[in-house]
């Protein structure tokens, strides 16, 4: 359990958080909460894309994989930064179509151009994926605060959930992208924290420094995991819609996936330093450990706010994401309201979301699993996303593809179990489904 001082440190960041979030409340239009008024410049921009990425996804869950592959896990961050560079490569379509058409999710983009019939399962796979991402904040957040403080770990949860809450009800996307500035900077911290316990480095066997220890399957699958969750990434493409402008975008997208990878290779060589003097113990509490045991005592607090923040900064991202979808994607589908409903609506779904997914993390507490099964069902949509932007896809093809792709990762699992291997599954069939469609589908 760590000393008053950390908790102090603590809830004075969710504090901060709060503040920040509610200030941002003040004189807010309906396009303001939705998508900051489309107008976010390009440091703000690659604060929150940066920021969301980093979370327990990108840190809890790295480390585990550390446990298992050593530095072969370096593979994931070299696939997110190819993700970074692709949407780069494609930003100024999506976004003079954004600015065109008032995309506000991802499913909105297939929408436009294949129809509802393709837009609804695409915005299915978006809901299930996004509440894993939500339980993995949660999951990552009370598995940390609870090993650090000694806190219950519901209780860690439930904190957590009510603080994210409050400020997007209140202030939605500006609100998300002014606390992720914050936790942007409280980020590198990372960088100091790594030196202090670099110096606490025991043996670090040979076969960890083996940057093919996973295997081609493996490693395969951390490329695959890094490009297709960023390239598909709807949170990705609110932030792009979000910009300025198409220069801001294009430079936003390479300076985010640099700093990005960056980060993501400091997360991993705390690892493998934690791993050598911690070998034994349960993975994705490896962070948590190793903070307490090796940081000195005055460093604590900091290092327990870093693992906080980024945590927090990719917890209130997907949780406005999935609310507004929700909102956008299936109520405005079949039934047309005003901007006005449509803020009110994803209000209430924040707090209807939040509230289930809080519940969902108390009774699930494996990262890796999670993180997973997400992946395989979120590949289904990554071949008619790329081929999209080059070819005039058939809307029957689009709709076989995404729908195949998604029943083949579920059997997969079925097959399979929750494993790397079968969480690739739907890549292959989602692209061989797109081609038989475009040869089977009239116009």
């Amino acid at each position: 359990m760590i000393g008053g001082f950390s908790v102090l440190l603590i809830i004075l960041y969710l504090l901060i958080v709060l503040y920040i979030g509610f200030s941002a409340s003040k004189s807010e239009n309906e396009e303001g909460y939705l998508l900051a008024n489309r107008d976010v410049g390009l440091f703000v921009l690659t604060a929150t894309l940066v920021a969301s990425i980093i979370g327990g996804n990108g840190m809890v869950t790295m480390m585990a994989f550390v446990y298992e592959y050593g530095i072969s896990i370096i593979w994931a961050p070299i696939g997110t930064l190819l993700g970074f560079l692709s949407l780069a490569y494609f930003a100024p379509k999506i976004k003079k179509l954004s600015d065109e058409h008032r995309f506000y999710t991802l499913p909105d983009f297939i929408h436009k151009k294949y129809g509802k019939a393709a837009s609804i399962p695409a915005a299915l796979i978006v809901f299930v994926v996004y509440i894993g991402f939500i339980l993995i904040q949660f999951i990552a957040g009370g598995i940390v605060l609870s090993a650090i403080t000694g806190w219950p770990y519901t209780l860690s949860v439930v904190l957590m959930g009510i603080v994210v809450m409050t400020y997007i009800f209140a202030a939605g996307y500006k609100a998300v992208i002014k606390t992720d500035i914050f936790q942007y900077f409280i980020l590198f911290i990372l960088i100091v924290l790594a030196f202090f316990l670099f110096g606490k480095v025991g043996t670090i066997p040979s076969s960890d420094w083996n940057l093919f220890a996973a295997g081609a399957v493996n490693i395969t699958a951390f490329i695959l995991y890094g490009l297709i969750l960023i390239v598909t990434g709807a949170d990705v493409w609110q932030r792009i819609y979000s910009g300025k402008d198409i220069k801001t975008v294009k430079r936003s997208l390479v300076f985010s996936g640099v700093l990005t990878m960056v980060l993501m290779v400091f997360v991993i060589l705390i690892g493998l330093v934690i791993k050598s003097r911690f070998p034994n113990i349960v993975p994705e509490t490896a962070l948590a450990v190793g903070f307490i045991e090796l940081l000195p005592s005055w460093l604590l607090g900091f290092g327990l706010v870093v693992l906080f923040a980024a945590i927090m900064s990719s917890l209130d991202t997907f949780l406005f994401l999935l609310s507004t979808s929700v909102s956008k994607d299936f109520f405005s589908k079949f039934e047309r309201f005003s901007k006005k409903d449509f803020v009110l609506q994803t209000k209430w779904f924040s707090l209807i979301l939040g509230i289930l997914t809080i519940i969902l993390a108390i009774f699930f507490s494996s990262v890796v699993s999670v993180v997973t099964a997400i992946a395989g069902m979120y590949f289904s949509l990554f071949s008619v996303i790329i081929f999209s932007f080059k070819y005039q896809l058939k809307k029957g093809a689009v709709v076989l593809s995404i729908i195949g792709g998604f029943l083949a990762s579920i059997l997969a699992f079925v097959v399979m179990g929750i494993v790397l291997e079968a969480a690739l599954m739907s890549l292959p069939a989602s692209l061989i489904l797109l081609g038989i469609g475009q040869l089977v589908f009239k116009k």
